[in-house]
């Protein structure tokens, strides 16, 4: 008996009941929010251009997040961006073989292409994209897939309803508007609201 009440069998239990419930509440959460978090993660998008022509792989595809094979994105005369095989990314273009048809977003690390996305190019080289759900402050907005992207110094609100700031969009007309980029000033210029959609402005 007196073995048993040792502090070194105490401290043998007391480690295999921490190392159990250890894995009971690490283990079920780290392998169901493997998924989620390739969703959820913020991108800062640093870079935003149309692309005139992608030249893939034969290989070339984006599967659950990430890319298989290499592509080749031609941003103009002078400008190429290189996708490498194993580059987190997303493609929301729809035929991203046609010249000028898609723009890119990118997260970049200096020169590197850490993530990227592609979506289409829109009339007045505009991109329609989520919501803005959070203001950071110095010019920054978090839609709400995540991104963080930069507004112009002025931002247009396209509503029937006047309201006076961005703020005040947000709270009355935010979870259903849209937010529009201006692809060549690489900004957030104008938020609107789900009644102009609906109007045709």
């Amino acid at each position: 008996m007196r073995q048993f009440f040792s502090w070194r069998i105490w401290a043998a239990f007391g480690a295999l009941i921490g190392l159990t419930l250890l894995l009971k509440t690490s283990l079920p959460s780290s392998a169901s929010s493997s998924t989620a978090t390739a969703h959820s993660t913020a991108r800062t998008i640093d870079f935003i251009s149309l692309v005139f022509q992608i030249a893939p792989a034969e290989d070339f595809a984006v599967v659950d997040g990430v890319t298989q094979g290499s592509a080749a994105f031609i941003l103009d005369g002078h400008r190429t961006m290189q996708i490498t095989p194993g580059t987190l990314g997303q493609n929301d273009c729809d035929d991203y073989t046609q010249i000028a048809h898609c723009v890119v977003l990118a997260d970049l690390l200096g020169d590197a292409v850490i993530w990227f996305a592609i979506v289409p190019a829109e009339p007045g080289l505009k991109v329609s994209l989520p919501p803005i759900v959070s203001l950071l402050g110095n010019g920054v907005v978090q839609l709400s897939n995540g991104w963080l992207v930069r507004t112009a110094k002025s931002v247009d609100y396209k509503c029937p309803q006047e309201t006076g700031s961005l703020s005040e969009f947000l709270s009355k007309f935010g979870p259903e508007s849209t937010t529009v980029i201006d692809v060549s000033k690489q900004r957030v210029t104008a938020v609107q609201c789900a009644e102009n959609i609906k109007a045709g402005g």
